[in-house]
């Protein structure tokens, strides 16, 4: 079940949303993990999207970390790339990260994938954004060196 209001904390009734995958609509007020597992199974195509609203919108990062490193492993070059916007988000708004998704990004800092067919922006360009974030948003001493000294590609 998706909610419509973001700020709701557990127990509040709050009112279910129609979610339009198929335009994307809606989908910033996903906060249950469930429903982002469910889109990535579906393999739909605004799943990052839902991504980034549950990193907002549920504050339980235990939860939202291995939905952040599905989506930095999928097939979908858009996705990965707002997989890694999720990331920071993660970063900013909950103040960690975990291994895997770091050594995921690492990972993506090599992506030379367009993000679509339209674009010859590549996956790797965010990848790099979001290891700047990263030093911004975390102490040093939660990241691997490789992040600390990391100075771009």
């Amino acid at each position: 079940m998706i909610y419509a209001t973001a700020d709701a904390s557990e127990g509040d009734d709050v009112e279910s949303v129609n979610l339009d995958w198929e335009q994307g609509r809606n989908l910033n007020s996903c906060r249950e993990p469930g429903d982002v597992d469910a889109a990535f199974d579906r393999g739909e195509g605004h799943v990052g999207v839902a991504l980034i609203a549950l990193v907002h919108n549920n504050p339980d990062t235990d939860a939202v970390l291995p939905r952040v490193a599905r989506g930095l492993r999928s097939p979908n070059p858009e996705t990965r790339r707002q997989s890694l916007l999720a990331l920071t988000h993660t970063a900013r708004l909950h103040g960690r990260v975990d291994a895997i998704t770091v050594e995921l990004l690492h990972a993506l800092l090599s992506d030379r994938t367009p993000i679509n067919d339209e674009s010859a922006y590549e996956v790797r360009g965010t990848a790099t954004q979001t290891v700047g974030d990263l030093q911004v948003f975390l102490p040093s001493e939660q990241l691997p060196a490789w992040v600390n000294h990391f100075t771009g590609c």
